[in-house]
């Protein structure tokens, strides 16, 4: 993948707050073991997502953590970017110092390319519509898995 662990586990962890119900404060080792995420890197993770105001974060009996406005409006790049600086790098995918638009290393259109539809692809959707298609798929899933144990046993 293009992220670090941290920006992987990022997106999980936001992906996880989006689909939980509204009102609900979800504790960090739900998330973690949910999504199969070291609980002190979570952790981590989750004080720099409430720092950038990405999720709310409540201390003490009943706390937990609940998603923001602000990232259900943000793309999964912005909230990657946040948590971890720039995703895709506009260096040459090949390490040459030497290239550029003028002075293309082999590679070079490929890569533009690729880089090109990589950040169209996370930067087309917000939290919130990736959170509601991946509910949509989970849904879809499960609907799959009891019609065939339905047919398997009638």
């Amino acid at each position: 993948m293009i992220y670090t662990k941290t920006g992987e586990y990022a997106i999980r962890a936001i992906l996880y707050l989006a689909r939980a119900p509204k009102d609900l404060l979800v504790m960090s080792s739900d998330i973690a073991k949910t999504e199969d995420i070291p609980s002190h890197y979570l952790a981590k993770i989750l004080q720099r997502m409430a720092k950038f105001g990405f999720v709310d974060s409540f201390k003490g009996r009943g706390g937990g953590f609940r998603i923001t406005k602000l990232a259900l409006n943000s793309t999964i790049l912005e909230v990657v970017e946040r948590i971890e600086g720039p995703v895709i790098t506009l260096t040459c995918i090949t390490g040459l110092k030497e290239c550029s638009d003028e002075n293309p290393c082999p590679l070079h259109e490929e890569w533009n390319d690729l880089r090109n539809k990589i950040f169209n692809l996370i930067s087309s959707k917000n939290v919130q519509q990736v959170a509601q298609e991946y509910n949509d798929m989970l849904k879809k899933n499960e609907e799959m898995i009891a019609n065939f144990t339905h047919e398997s046993n009638g």
